[in-house]
């Protein structure tokens, strides 16, 4: 620790002490943890002094301290007060993989915790199973995503853990492209994604029935919220569900990231199977006990840029910092990886779901979030077609003529630009 550093403590302490002392809330710091991105100093209020008044003193705290950002908990060690260290160290995975090594059966690596202890979730735990990872945006949720699936390639062999990547937008995952871990390469079409799912579920009824388990499969899915709101009248999010209800017995994990998991996005069925929530920063109360799936962790104090908080069950949210590793840094830490021999790993083949060509209002329903995406892009009337009646329709026919009278109900007021 440097001596800036340890004067920087002192002072702030002081002031801790000073500033509630002066709000009738007494009490003095005992000590305190440095983290690579977090300070948590200890206070023990003296007798009398209600926690709820040191609670409701937080921003006069954060002025006084004149830090951006504090967080007020409560421990078997006292209050807690968390603030931003003035001298961040980097959280990098490489070097966090080289302190775990060998990580344990499908584990993935998360980060440093505010004490600077490695953070690392089993998914085939049943109190961990799936993930749900929320925050807005900045918070660093696709960082958190890369930063799982690398460690879980890079910790495991593919006959061991495979990996099924869904990214509708297409960013998340660039650095895995081509790794054998992968069941197919990453999934960016909302239809693809669908079948990939359906497969998935296939797969979990088989092995049910045989009681096998092997190798793991964890399915990664950024923007979830996007490809569940997308895929309306789907059953996307029914065979999620299943996937989470059923998954773990056969080997079946879900991680997936959103910006808030609220009932208009998810049901609660689908919410209570996330037994994990990995949440970063948030904008308001409200928006953090429903990612947390609980009151009063504060998420919305968090700092951003990879600060997040692991609730799980009942026990005392951990807050941590997200290990970080580049796109291009994850390429080439995988390319030992990529020289892997992957076996064989057939999925059942899921049925597409069609719309009746007969029934031009359902069809239109069915198109409507897809053409608001894609709509007037080259070639999007072909993708339109073989979205809604299955890759194998041609062009010319019945599909083609019912495609073109949906989409000329959704854009009433302007030719279509788009080309066959």
């Amino acid at each position: 620790m440097s001596r800036m550093l340890r004067r920087y403590l002192e002072n702030q302490a002081d002031m801790i002490e000073a500033t509630l002392r002066a709000h009738n809330a007494p009490g003095r710091v005992t000590g305190g943890t440095v983290g690579p991105r977090l300070i948590r100093l200890f206070y023990i209020p003296a007798s009398g002094v209600k926690v709820t008044t040191i609670y409701g003193l937080s921003e006069n705290l954060a002025l006084a301290l004149r830090v951006d950002s504090l967080r007020v908990d409560r421990t078997h060690e006292g209050i807690v007060f968390e603030i931003p260290n003035p001298e961040p160290r980097p959280v990098t995975l490489l070097s966090l993989l080289q302190d775990c090594h060998p990580l344990p059966s499908t584990t993935a690596a998360l980060g440093l915790t505010d004490d600077g202890a490695p953070l690392l979730a089993r998914l085939a735990s049943p109190e961990v199973a799936h993930c749900l990872i929320a925050g807005t945006t900045g918070s660093g949720k696709t960082v958190l995503l890369r930063t799982m699936a690398v460690s879980l390639a890079m910790g495991h062999s593919p006959a061991d853990l495979r990996l099924m990547l869904i990214d509708p937008k297409g960013r998340a995952f660039r650095a895995l492209a081509g790794i054998p871990h992968l069941l197919r390469p990453t999934v960016t079409d909302v239809s693809e994604a669908l079948e990939a799912l359906r497969s998935l579920a296939l797969l979990m009824e088989a092995r049910d029935r045989l009681a096998e388990n092997k190798p793991q499969i964890v399915v990664m899915v950024d923007e979830l919220a996007d490809l569940v709101l997308y895929a309306n009248g789907n059953n996307v999010e029914a065979t999620l569900a299943r996937l989470a209800q059923r998954g773990r017995e056969a080997g079946i994990h879900l991680v997936a990231a959103t910006q808030r998991p609220s009932a208009a996005v998810l049901s609660g069925v689908m919410r209570a199977n996330f037994p994990l929530r990995l949440v970063g920063r948030v904008v308001t109360p409200e928006d953090s006990r429903i990612a947390a799936g609980r009151g009063g962790v504060n998420a919305e104090k968090l700092s951003g840029r990879g600060d997040f908080l692991a609730v799980g069950g009942s026990a005392a949210p951990i807050r941590f910092q997200v290990a970080f590793i580049g796109e291009d840094e994850a390429r080439n830490a995988l390319k030992e990886v990529a020289r892997q021999a992957a076996p064989i790993l057939n999925l059942p083949e899921a049925e597409t779901e069609t719309a009746p060509a007969d029934d031009l209002d359902r069809l239109t329903e069915r198109l409507a979030p897809w053409w608001a995406k894609h709509g007037g892009k080259f070639g999007s009337k072909t993708r339109a077609v073989k979205f809604l009646f299955g890759e194998d329709a041609t062009p010319g026919g019945y599909a083609w003529q019912m495609t073109q009278a949906a989409i000329d109900r959704l854009t009433p007021s302007s030719p279509v630009t788009s080309t066959p």
